[in-house]
């Protein structure tokens, strides 16, 4: 999909009347051939023409994020005034179709309180309830042979249970197709024992959900396209809501999505499918391709869009290398070269961009990257956000690298990794930090490393060295003295000077502003004593958020999930920890224990939430992030560079022992095993796919950055540039 405010002007684009006019079409092409610019007249077209109703036209996407370019569109001022059109994910009609028809499906999904309110649980307060069953599993031992985190066991155990409940299978039947992808050796055993243990965890899992009227996105999932669609009244009644569809990225959901639109086609007065070629970068979600083409046949039209105008005009004949060389349609013979060629050998003018010397070390081209970012923003005016960083994985160290550098340059940057945990954040760590220190009740005393990183980051221009200094001469973490900071006029004059006064009353204002918020007789709830301490002090001048836009996107991100988790939690009643290894000595207020429940959640490495507005908002800055993640934004940029391009994390999966993307599909066959020639021929393609969708989000050039030695300081020729050196020995 590709929104027309962020695509290149489309000179002399017009959409067919057919496109406008065909009661069901199935519409494809690649990124920026003007697919979702068609969505959009069509909906003017109904507005305007056919005087349907906005509320009676839906738009599915796959991601709240995808729904952007129709948000924009609708609110122009030369839309007609009127009811809304509805923009929706599957999983938020999910969510409203079983709030509403709650009564009828509870007790058919097998909920054990059918009367009670149902509480929805988002991603965190799902980590938060698992957690417990698997904490106790790991005490006992029973994930030692796969020496996973315990927050990555969570997750993945949760991704069992939503794909299971997206191509419905059964909790057995996923588990059992799993274990055909164990493979036989020394540590078979222990393998199937691990993945036995996930298994009654899930269903520890689901069964305390129905006791407890708890719907994570499973059960929702589940209750939705079991009970609901199966019921004549409930899917009449939902089918007739809207009356005309437009379904984006359809490449990009899932195959309960897929299924739900096939079974709304026949009572729709019209749809447009809309089909991105060579998508499905959401597979580890579940995203199914392939049965998204197959939605053709359901259609009475086709039609496709073949030139993206989103893409550089050179790039073309690069895609048409990379298919040549890992589809084998294979020239000279059907014998293809092989050969370790200098791919730096590109024609002059070609939108690829090699360094024009070869960088030994992993920090030269760091410094090649920072060097021509600099020059592109300052000498050629191309904007800071026209220009994204991409890699397979972003590591602490480069962003740090990157975003130092730039920094430096006066370049704003910006970076999203959706799969990094919460507390991985600096800003996270200083505000929970900062948290502990003003609630005593919490009885929860922070680290001085972590004061040290609080106060370097709280006070703005406190380096490491004076932070470390100051932190270990005002906080004391082995008495109870520890709770508290002390006063800057009480300390050593050499330490006052060393510290110097300007850093040290900027350090006074804080500390007495968590004095006096540990005064008050009532405390606020975490989620309010964050919005307060963000917007009272660190946001305000000489302090360390103020000039720093990611801390408050950050702030805003933590904020909303610790209020969505009490407000969840809250509703419940009860404890608000489902295991406690020690019975409380006395009775504990309920908001100190659920601000103490979150922390302890966040701190065990659970990953945040989706908030759209961390990530998607245009910001003028460079886009730092891992390639995968550049395309679910879903937006074109001038300038690409990618970084590490000898990296062996170019077609690596993330290691996830407890799942498997591609054998909970119902495109794998149920009883065959997954062998390493899948394996190589899963890599093979989803390499293609990633490096199809970067070129064709690349309107000016793409700059390939790598070094002889990667991070770690070992050797690198990675999958990527072996590929490039046979695109350029083909072409």
């Amino acid at each position: 999909m590709e929104s027309p405010a962020h695509s290149a002007p489309r000179t002399g684009f017009t959409t067919d009347k057919s496109v406008l006019r065909a009661k069901t079409l199935f519409l494809s092409g690649p990124f920026g051939a003007g697919k979702t610019t068609a969505a959009i007249e069509r909906i003017s077209w109904l507005l305007r023409q056919e005087r349907v109703r906005g509320d009676q036209i839906l738009v599915l996407v796959p991601q709240p994020s995808l729904g952007q370019p129709y948000h924009e569109a609708l609110h122009r001022p030369d839309m007609p005034a009127g009811a809304l059109v509805q923009v929706a994910t599957v999983a938020s009609l999910a969510r409203s179709s079983v709030a509403l028809y709650w009564p009828l499906a509870a007790p058919a999904a097998g909920f054990a309180e059918p009367r009670k309110e149902p509480t929805f649980l988002n991603l965190e307060t799902t980590q938060y309830h698992m957690d417990g069953l698997v904490e106790n599993a790991v005490q006992q031992g029973e994930f030692d042979a796969v020496r996973l985190q315990r927050g990555r066991i969570v997750s993945q155990v949760l991704d069992n249970l939503n794909k299971a409940a997206l191509h419905n299978f059964t909790i057995d039947e996923a588990y059992a197709r799993l274990e055909n992808t164990v493979p036989a050796g020394e540590q078979m055993t222990a393998r199937l024992n691990v993945l036995r243990s996930a298994r009654r965890i899930s269903q520890a899992f689901r069964e305390m959900c129905l006791q407890e009227s708890l719907v994570d996105y499973s059960l929702q999932m589940q209750t939705f396209l079991r009970h609901i669609l199966e019921n004549d009244w409930c899917r009449t009644h939902l089918f007739r809501t809207f009356r005309h569809l437009i379904f984006d990225n359809a490449e990009e959901e899932t195959f309960a999505a897929q299924e739900l639109v096939r079974r709304w086609l026949p009572h729709l007065e019209s749809a447009l499918i809309l089909v991105d070629e060579d998508g499905g970068y959401r597979a580890f979600l579940g995203a199914d391709p392939q049965n998204a083409d197959r939605l053709a046949g359901c259609t009475e039209n086709r039609a496709r869009l073949a030139d993206s105008h989103s893409m550089a005009p050179g790039l073309s004949s690069m895609i048409g290398g990379i298919n040549r060389a890992i589809l084998g349609r294979r020239g000279d013979g059907g014998q293809e070269k092989r050969a370790d060629v200098d791919v730096s050998g590109l024609p002059d003018g070609s939108p690829i961009v090699f360094p024009e010397g070869t960088h030994r070390f992993y920090p030269q081209m760091i410094e090649w990257a920072v060097g021509e970012i600099e020059r592109l923003v300052k000498q050629e005016g191309v904007a800071p956000k026209e220009i994204a960083v991409l890699a397979p994985f972003v590591s602490d160290a480069m962003r740090f690298s990157i975003q130092t550098r730039l920094q430096e340059k006066d370049i704003r940057t910006a970076s999203h990794r959706p799969s990094r945990a919460l507390n991985a954040e600096p800003a996270v760590r200083t505000l929970l930090t900062l948290a502990a220190l003003a609630h005593p009740s919490w009885q929860r005393r922070p680290s001085r490393a972590d004061v040290t990183l609080t106060l370097g980051s709280a006070i703005a221009q406190l380096d490491p060295v004076r932070a470390s200094v100051l932190a270990q001469a005002v906080y004391n973490d082995r008495d109870n003295a520890g709770a508290e900071l002390a006063a800057f006029e009480g300390l050593r004059g050499d330490v006052q000077k060393r510290v110097t006064f300007a850093m040290g009353e900027r350090y006074e204002q804080l500390r007495v502003w968590l004095a006096d918020y540990r005064a008050e007789s009532e405390f606020s709830p975490l989620d309010r004593f964050i919005a307060r301490i963000f917007g009272e002090k660190l946001s305000q001048p000489g302090f360390g958020f103020h000039e720093w836009p990611e801390a408050a996107r950050l702030a805003d991100h933590l904020a909303r999930s610790a209020r969505n988790f009490r407000w969840a939690i809250g509703e419940q009643g009860g404890a608000a920890s489902p295991v406690s290894a020690e019975p409380p000595s006395a009775p504990v207020p309920r908001q100190v224990e659920l601000s103490r429940a979150y922390v302890e959640l966040v701190e065990s490495g659970a990953l945040g939430a989706l908030h759209v507005p961390s990530w998607t908002e245009a910001d003028d800055a460079v886009f730092v992030a891992p390639a995968y993640t550049f395309l679910m934004r879903n937006r074109a940029v001038e300038v690409q560079f990618w970084l590490d391009i000898g990296a062996e994390g170019w077609w690596q999966r993330i290691h996830q022992p407890l799942t498997h993307p591609y054998v909970l599909s119902r495109n794998w066959p149920q009883n065959q095993q997954w062998s390493d020639l899948h394996e190589f021929q899963s890599r093979q393609e989803s390499l293609r796919r990633l490096l199809l969708g970067l070129l064709r989000r690349a309107r000016r050039s793409v700059f390939l950055g790598m070094s002889d030695y990667g991070e770690g300081g070992m050797e690198q020729r990675g999958p990527l540039l072996n590929l490039l050196n046979r695109v350029q020995v083909q072409a």
